[in-house]
């Protein structure tokens, strides 16, 4: 038998070849004959036991973070924890909106010393399963931690099973469309003038008459494009009337996946941007932006509603929806429009992880998502700031479709 010069056993050598063997395997994903999510976290997971691990995940994120499977991502970005290279996992995660990617991001957040950013993510978490593995222990934890108590956490009060009274008021009711913590909305007809609104019905109106009337005054002084426009109020009976959207809530339309009413996302989140500026040009602060409270009277048409409990910048911050506050909020600090452009920016993102890549084909609407629920210091300042930023982005999405 002819010698072949000095080497490893035959066995030795098959094994000394396989990482790069499995590295260009795991580097297919996304392509049509390339391994799907299960057999690259298969390839990875063997990857991390060789000395190719460190090649392996940077020619993942060669790829690009947007290319890589979310399960993935998380993969790498857990590897990178393990290595010590945390800034690295938290810049990889930065755009991940998965509930094992939030709970990996508000632990390195946590380790970092910011608890108050890292309660914000996980109880994005909680939003979606209350029994998130490992994330009420979080919560509970990171709050007392805090000083801002330790409360078990409650999902979004539209949710709520509570029973609302029939109103002593000329409408009839047609159904209920919502239900929050303080009353329930029901789409009603007008006996008088035979014209559909929205009724709200506050639960406790002998306790909540103020939240009720200062819930209407301060949608009456903002009255404008974007804004509901509230009919008639009744402190005694505890209902206000408002005028009705006949394509309903965010909150709905993601839940359906509705891409014909959401998109393209321009049509409707320029002109929230818009209402959140004349808000913040008044001096108010909405303080509750989320999908339930955004409604749509046509595709391009939102109204922001649901003022109960907005406040005068400056003023103390009222407690929120659990997964639409902002981290400075949980940590105390007085009201600022920039917890408004946090809620902005988590509906933004609502609809983005409910419709996918159509959605945001351009990616912009991420990136201005990212910037609004990123660190305050570089959040926009405020709605007018932010209606510019959504400008621009409507018009990148525009050039790329």
């Amino acid at each position: 038998m002819p010698l072949t010069g000095p080497g490893p056993p035959p066995a030795l050598a098959s094994l000394t070849h396989l990482p790069s063997d499995v590295l260009d395997r795991l580097l297919a994903i996304g392509r049509p004959d390339g391994p799907d999510v299960a057999e690259a976290l298969g390839l990875f997971a063997r990857l991390r036991t060789t000395p190719e691990e460190g090649r392996a995940i940077e020619a993942l994120l060669g790829l690009g973070a947007l290319a890589l499977p979310e399960d993935l991502l998380v993969a790498v970005a857990s590897a990178l924890v393990d290595r010590g290279e945390l800034g690295t996992a938290a810049r990889v995660l930065a755009r991940s909106t998965s509930s094992p990617a939030l709970v990996l991001r508000a632990d390195l957040l946590a380790r970092g010393g910011d608890l108050a950013a890292a309660v914000a993510l996980v109880e994005r978490v909680l939003l979606r399963d209350i029994d998130w593995p490992g994330a009420r222990e979080r919560h509970a934890r990171w709050r007392d931690a805090l000083g801002v108590g330790v409360a078990p956490p409650r999902p979004d009060p539209s949710s709520a099973t509570m029973m609302t009274a029939e109103p002593e008021a000329p409408f009839r009711l047609v159904r209920e469309v919502g239900r929050g913590g303080a009353g329930a909305v029901y789409e009603s007809e007008d006996r008088d003038l035979g014209r559909r609104v929205a009724l709200k019905v506050y639960h406790r109106p002998d306790r909540d008459r103020a939240q009720l009337l200062h819930e209407a005054r301060v949608a009456v002084a903002l009255a404008g494009r974007g804004v509901v426009r509230v009919f008639d109020v009744d402190p005694e009976h505890g209902w206000l009337v408002m005028e009705w959207a006949p394509h309903g809530a965010l909150r709905l339309l993601l839940r359906a996946r509705d891409a014909a009413t959401l998109l393209p996302m321009e049509h409707w989140a320029v002109p929230l941007s818009d209402a959140l500026a004349r808000a913040h040009a008044a001096g108010w602060v909405h303080h509750d932006v989320k999908p339930a409270n955004v409604l749509l009277c046509a595709p391009g048409a939102p109204l922001l509603t649901d003022f109960g409990i907005a406040r005068r910048a400056g003023e103390p911050s009222p407690p929120g929806s659990l997964g639409y506050v902002s981290p400075e909020r949980i940590a105390g600090r007085a009201s600022h429009p920039r917890d408004d452009v946090y809620g902005y920016g988590r509906v933004l993102e609502d609809v983005i992880d409910a419709l996918g890549a159509a959605a945001d084909p351009s990616g912009r609407w991420g990136v201005l998502a990212t910037a609004c629920v990123g660190p305050d210091d570089t959040r926009p300042e405020d709605g007018s700031v932010l209606a510019d930023f959504t400008r621009e982005a409507a018009r990148e999405a525009s050039d790329t479709t």
